[in-house]
């Protein structure tokens, strides 16, 4: 059924790893020089086109077969989140093997995903008698704003399904949730902390505002569900305030991130209404606190039926290679929203690793015969869907 080999795709993992593409601050140039020059190397003849999404980060997209039988899109981003060599057990930017899996930052989000897809491709292609199109779209900044998938959309994506290789425990995620992330400042007076009354602290307003949140937060997890995702969350992420230990404080901020449901909404207007409506009404010491409410990400939820043929044909290749796999929810935003909502091209996300237990983690890992299987799973999937 296959040609893929273990020793192959750990090797062409390993070459990936080793190219830093840390974001931020968006270094993926290395990578992406890497990945042009591996395809257009490559024995099937992969037209290759490599063009700035950002300015300086290069995404890369390489195509082979017959359109007229049809296109898949496998794709997935080649940044990383950034990695601490002091807190690593040896060096993030060199894959190495312990036990039964392998070791380097990005192998589960989503390098090894990406090598999967580029065996796999090639292994389908060069084993079909009439192979369908193929599109290998390697994208950058998923970790920060997605702008590679933006970019890879607005260009044009003619594709009758996707593939992004996020990490899913080698599940078939068909639903995703959106987030709506705010920036929430508290003003205050400042004065001399030695007559404390002659101001208006701004971090006792806030601690004011972390209450209401808190009840907001409680009201979306008791109102909402999902078959497969969890209820809707609102979770205060980052805070800071003061300026001196002597001197009343007369700003405070905070970050909220609200994670919300496919069905939400697909605007960011009834959030923020929802949101300033919750923080109206937030009083101390019988004053309205003045707060200001500024949007700063909106990324919206995204899903495909289950019963999708897209769905139906991930999960049986998975198991047409050993694996037990059914349709899932993923509790975070991916590039899938871009895909989905404005290329119109049904998505789902299939990789090894978890995006709870390994993504972004000090020694972050995955085992060794999961991508293995991805990889085999990407090539009986191409099969199935150009039957």
């Amino acid at each position: 059924m296959t040609r893929i080999d273990e020793e192959s795709l750990v090797k062409l993992t390993g070459d990936l790893v080793g190219r830093r593409s840390e974001n931020p601050p968006g270094e993926e140039a290395a990578v992406a020089d890497f990945l042009a020059e591996r395809l257009e190397a490559s024995p099937v003849p992969f037209a290759v086109e490599t063009y700035d999404a950002v300015d300086g980060r290069p995404n890369v997209v390489a195509r082979a077969g017959d359109s007229a039988r049809g296109t898949v899109l496998l794709t997935g981003h080649t940044d990383v989140v950034p990695a601490d060599p002091d807190e690593w057990s040896g060096d993030p930017y060199r894959l190495r093997r312990e036990g039964d899996r392998v070791v380097g930052r990005g192998i589960a989000d989503m390098k090894g995903a990406l090598a999967a897809k580029i065996l796999a491709a090639e292994s389908y292609l060069a084993s079909a008698d009439a192979p369908g199109e193929v599109v290998l779209g390697f994208v950058v900044d998923e970790e920060w704003g997605g702008r590679g998938t933006r970019a890879l959309v607005a260009r044009g994506v003619d594709a009758d399904y996707a593939v992004i290789g996020e990490p899913t425990d080698l599940q078939v995620c068909v639903a995703q949730k959106g987030v709506a992330r705010y920036r929430i400042t508290v003003r205050g007076r400042s004065a001399h902390s030695g007559r404390p009354d002659a101001g208006r602290n701004a971090i006792e307003g806030m601690s004011r505002v972390l209450t209401r949140l808190e009840e907001f937060d409680g009201r979306l997890r008791e109102e909402t569900s999902h078959r497969l995702l969890d209820p809707e969350t609102g979770t205060v992420t980052e805070i800071s305030g003061g300026s001196a230990p002597n001197v009343v404080p007369d700003r405070a901020t905070v970050t909220f991130d609200w994670r919300f449901l496919p069905g939400a909404g697909e605007t960011a207007e009834p959030f923020d209404e929802r949101l300033h409506d919750a923080l109206d009404t937030v009083e101390l010491d019988g004053q309205p606190i003045a707060c200001e409410v500024e949007r700063i990400v909106f990324a919206r939820a995204a899903e495909l039926a289950p019963d999708h043929d897209l769905v139906e044909a991930t999960v049986t290749a998975a198991a047409d290679v050993g694996v037990d796999s059914a349709p899932v929810g993923f509790n975070a935003a991916t590039d899938a929203r871009f895909l989905i909502h404005d290329a119109g091209v049904p998505t789902v996300l299939f990789g090894p690793g978890s995006i709870e237990r390994d993504a972004h983690t000090v020694d972050e890992s995955v085992r060794t015969a999961d991508v293995v299987d991805c990889a085999r799973a990407y090539e009986r999937l191409l099969t199935l869907l150009f039957d």
